[in-house]
């Protein structure tokens, strides 16, 4: 059945990694930072060089030093890469950006959130200590030639990464403010 792409578990029990997220604050939001570390196996090259469209999920949780939440909802972004197979080149999607590339290392963009504004800075009490968690998790793709769905965390053996930054306080945020 996943044959049909070429799949044959090369990258099953690949150990992906989630980097310490760094919080900041950008225009009064506090925006999130970081990257998976390992996140490709030959069998997930493979099904994005079908034109199969593979697509991430962050999973962004803010909340107080004790682990209870500090905003509530969780806070998801979605990155997306597609492959025409007509031109060669790939459609990213990053939360509410895309772009067109042509380069396998453009794509790998994906695997990253790059200072995403999440919540605003009030959800945080001022002296209350905070830290935010992210998890990442491939969701499954569609195998058209046999109809058939395949969970892509099989290639990370169903570890979902994840990782959470250091704490911090509202005044901390506010000394390290970047521009928009």
């Amino acid at each position: 059945m996943l044959a049909v792409l070429g799949i044959f578990f090369s990258g099953v029990n690949q150990r992906v990694e989630m980097s310490l997220p760094v919080v900041e604050l950008r225009q009064e939001r506090i925006a999130v930072s970081c990257v998976l570390q390992r996140p490709f196996s030959d069998d997930l090259l493979n099904i994005i060089d079908s034109g199969t469209p593979v697509e991430l999920t962050f999973i962004c949780r803010l909340r107080k030093a004790d682990g209870t939440p500090a905003s509530p909802p969780d806070t998801t972004v979605k990155h997306r890469v597609v492959k025409d197979l007509a031109t060669g080149t790939y459609e990213i999607t990053l939360g509410r950006r895309t772009l067109i590339a042509s380069r396998f290392t453009e794509y790998s963009q994906i695997f990253r959130l790059e200072t995403v504004p999440l919540w605003p800075v009030g959800a945080i009490n001022p002296g209350m200590s905070c830290f935010v968690e992210v998890s990442a998790a491939l969701e499954p793709i569609h195998i058209h030639a046999t109809g058939q769905q395949y969970d892509l965390m099989a290639l990370w053996n169903y570890r979902v990464p994840k990782n959470r930054s250091a704490a911090f306080t509202r005044a901390m945020l506010e000394r390290r403010q970047v521009g928009p």
